[in-house]
């Protein structure tokens, strides 16, 4: 397939890349000036950032039947492409993509020939069983209370954030990681959900904000001092100049407002990250 892609890249000038439908990076061209941020940061975790997915699903892609032209979003770093559908043997294994816009129908032509050798080359991969929660009415997003019992499936089971069903393959896309991670770090449970992964779904691309959603201006500097200072209790009151009761009654608040413990490693590692990466989108 590296070879497929490298000439593909070099006859038409654009960067290209496969991706699987869960959307796993399987492969991509050498990098060229039209690279963007978000193919970047897809290339660098091998999966498709979730807002990303979200913006190309937006577009029909994931229903396509002939190639689709996703518009840029600059909010995404996500700069204009063409998609090309992937199947083999008629089921949907991937999705070709063409950074910028096509030269001519003609090369669009002889790209539609080229897609049967590409679709055979993407790996089915090893996938533990997962089940998929997505909402039948799309007006009507329907929880799955936490008390819910997963399903009893062999392996690893990853389940997904309710969806709508035009968002069938974004849900997918959370349950497949859920179930991938749950078989790769063994602090997770067997069978995860998608709101299980912590920090693991900031690396993903979910928006840091969510998991700060609810915090003050003075709780989330509250927050961030504390966990810079290794959750240093001392080191935090005297940094912020406060008493440490009253530094206690805001760390109280703010595990009551985010719903997170604030004692458990894995929800201080989500809450740093979200700060950070939230720190870090304020240099664009």
């Amino acid at each position: 397939m590296q070879e497929l892609l490298d000439e593909l890249s070099r006859e038409l000038g654009r960067g290209v890349s496969v991706d699987d439908v869960t959307g796993r990076v399987v492969a991509h061209s050498a990098q060229t000036d039209d690279v963007d941020p978000a193919r970047v940061r897809a290339i660098l975790a091998r999966r498709v950032p979730a807002d990303v997915v979200a913006w190309q699903e937006r577009h029909g892609v994931a229903a396509a039947t002939g190639p689709v032209v996703v518009p840029e979003n600059p909010g995404l770093g996500f700069a204009r492409r063409v998609g090309f559908p992937l199947r083999h043997g008629g089921v949907l294994v991937g999705y070709l993509w063409v950074l910028g816009d096509l030269p001519g129908a003609d090369v669009a032509a002889d790209l539609a020939g080229r897609l049967p050798a590409l679709a055979a080359q993407v790996p089915a991969g090893d996938r533990a069983p997962v089940r998929v929660v997505v909402a039948l009415d799309p007006r009507v997003v329907r929880t799955v209370p936490a008390a819910d019992p997963l399903p009893e499936l062999p392996g690893h089971v990853g389940v997904s954030d309710p969806h709508p069903p035009d968002r069938a393959a974004a849900a997918y896309q959370q349950a497949v990681a859920a179930a991938e991670l749950a078989r790769l770090d063994p602090a997770l449970p067997t069978r995860a959900r998608w709101s299980d992964l912590g920090a693991y779904r900031l690396l993903l691309g979910d928006a840091p904000q969510g998991a700060l959603a609810g915090l003050s201006e003075e709780f989330t500097r509250t927050l961030e001092a504390y966990l810079d200072s290794g959750c240093d209790a001392r080191a935090t009151a005297a940094a912020l100049h406060l008493h440490r009761t009253s530094l206690y009654y805001r760390l109280g608040r703010i595990a009551e407002l985010t719903g997170r413990d604030l004692a458990d490693g894995r929800v201080r590692l989500e809450l740093h990250l979200a700060l950070k990466l939230v720190r870090l989108a304020r240099r664009a």
